[in-house]
C-alpha cells in the first residue's frame, strides 16, 4: 500500500467514524441521554472535519488545533460559512462541559440544537471531501 493508499483509507475511516458518531448522538437523543448526545455531536464533527485536513495532507494533535484551521483555512476562505465555525465552537464548550465540568442536568432542547448543528456542519464539511483522491 502506498502512502497515499494509506491517506485516502485513514480519511475514509475517519468519515465513517464522523457518520457513526453522529448516528450515536441520535440514538443518545432518542433514549434520553442528553449529555452523552452534546458530545457525540461534537465527535462527529470533529472526525469530519479531521478527514478534510487529512484529505490535504494536514493533521492536527489538539482540538483547538483543529478549530483554529476551520477558522484560518475554511471559514476565512469562504470555503464554508462562519455559523459553521461558530457551531463547531459551540459544540466543543458543550462537550467540554458535558463530559468534564457541567452537573447540571442538560435539557432535551438543547441535545436536540445539539443534533442539528451536527447535521448542518457535516453536510458542509462532507461536501468537501467530496472528489478528493
Amino acid at each position: 500500500m502506498t502512502g497515499e493508499e494509506a491517506r485516502q483509507r485513514t480519511v475514509e475511516g475517519e468519515l465513517a467514524l464522523a457518520q457513526e458518531c453522529l448516528q450515536e448522538a441520535r440514538y443518545a437523543l432518542d433514549g434520553g441521554f442528553f449529555r452523552l448526545t452534546r458530545s457525540r455531536a461534537y465527535y462527529a464533527c470533529f472526525h469530519a472535519a479531521t478527514a478534510v485536513f487529512l484529505a490535504r495532507n494536514r493533521s492536527y494533535r489538539r482540538h483547538t488545533g483543529l478549530l483554529a484551521a476551520v477558522d484560518a483555512e475554511l471559514v476565512k476562505t469562504g470555503v464554508i460559512p462562519k455559523a459553521c465555525s461558530t457551531a463547531l465552537r459551540r459544540l466543543y464548550q458543550s462537550r467540554l462541559r458535558s463530559d468534564y465540568g457541567e452537573v447540571a442536568p442538560v435539557s432535551q432542547a438543547d441535545a436536540t440544537q445539539s443534533v442539528a448543528e451536527a447535521e448542518e456542519i457535516l453536510k458542509q464539511l462532507l461536501s468537501l471531501t467530496r472528489g478528493q483522491p
